[in-house]
């Protein structure tokens, strides 16, 4: 299910974003500005969880519940206006420590103030949220692109306060997350119970990234320099979407034979079998059609930008045109991060890595 924005908590900047939802200005702020016009200073709070079992009383007969102490603890925002209760978000350990947006807004503010906020928003319930800083602009491949720095932070126990850089084609918009960490600019902090203490050494970290942008528009410029043929096309293509996997009670019900089981129990295995199949085979047509729908975008790419045809920047771009502009893109934030996110970056890694080996193979001949 793709990821949707917490109610209408976005902020643009200038331009109104595709979905039409939040508030757009045309205005330099910082992330704290940024925040207080969408409503995501909301706090979350780490809680005990408690085991509530029911069971009769050996003494006595009555029934009671026990409360058994957990070693899990809940992850709780608090009631905002749109969504007047206290929710869940998450289930965590005990070294598990939020970090509240408004404290991230007071460490990324002296650098928001050089490099203003693009866009800014909150993602499901809360359990996400996200700020892209203007990082001026630069040439790759020979076109001109924005040049982006992505913050989020999870607060779902499944992920930590990250930094990532994000170039954007000014002709498409469309989002190139590379997704791979040797190409992509990207560092976390873990939610640990330092992850406030860390505010110093976060700042420090994130300007070091900023002068290191360079790396990632080179690695992004070897892909323009190379051309490659159709088997290493569709290396990349398969890498970006490879083939559906087989369901696990398929391949388990491969081993049984007619002789292994009651007939009655035979009937269901053949018709659970043949359902599993159906599904697989569904799963595996979409992907080829994904998969066609990048090759057809590929040759378009070609045939627009003969200078760069049948490199691997022209198939990671018609892989990055593919997942960006799909169906069920609609409020979808997985084009940043999410399954869209990692076909582009699976798509990015592949192409790296033939262009390297192409280079190897060029300097040894």
């Amino acid at each position: 299910m793709p990821a949707t924005l917490f109610g209408e908590r976005f902020y643009g900047r200038r331009e109104p974003a595709w979905h039409g939802l939040g508030v757009v200005m045309d205005a330099d702020l910082t992330v704290s500005q940024a925040m207080e016009k969408v409503d995501i200073s909301f706090e979350i709070h780490k809680a005990p969880n408690i085991a509530h079992i029911d069971t009769i009383d050996p003494n006595t007969g009555a029934y009671k519940t026990l409360q058994v102490p957990t070693t899990s603890y809940s992850v709780i925002r608090e009631p905002t206006f749109d969504d007047p209760k206290h929710r869940v978000l998450a289930t965590v350990g005990e070294q598990w420590t939020p970090i509240q947006a408004t404290d991230l807004a007071r460490m990324l503010d002296p650098i928001s103030a050089q490099y203003p906020v693009e866009t800014l928003g909150a993602i499901g319930h809360g359990e996400k949220i996200f700020i892209t800083l203007d990082a001026g602009k630069g040439v790759i491949a020979g076109e001109e692109h924005q040049l982006y720095y992505l913050v989020t932070d999870h607060r779902d126990g499944g992920g930590a306060l990250t930094i990532a850089f994000t170039p954007v084609r000014v002709v498409c918009q469309n989002t190139l997350i590379c997704g791979l960490r040797d190409a992509r600019i990207s560092a976390s902090l873990v939610h640990t119970k330092q992850i406030n203490e860390d505010a110093e050494w976060y700042t420090g970290l994130f300007n070091k990234m900023l002068g290191s942008q360079n790396k990632v528009i080179d690695q992004m410029n070897e892909l323009a320099a190379v051309t490659i043929d159709e088997e290493q096309v569709k290396e990349i293509m398969l890498s970006a979407y490879p083939q559906a996997s087989a369901p696990r009670q398929l391949t388990l019900a491969r081993g049984i034979t007619a002789d292994d089981v009651p007939s009655s129990v035979w009937s269901d295995v053949t018709s659970r079998r043949l359902h599993l199949r159906e599904e697989w085979e569904k799963r595996q047509a979409r992907v080829d059609r994904i998969r066609e729908t990048a090759m057809e975008q590929y040759t378009r790419f070609n045939d627009e930008f003969t200078d760069l045809a049948r490199t691997p920047w022209a198939v990671w771009q018609a892989v990055v045109e593919t997942e960006d502009y799909r169906r069920g893109h609609t409020l979808s934030a997985s084009t940043i991060y999410g399954q869209r996110a990692e076909s582009k970056g699976r798509a990015f890694k592949k192409a790296l890595g033939i262009t390297r080996t192409i280079q190897k193979e060029g300097a040894v001949n």
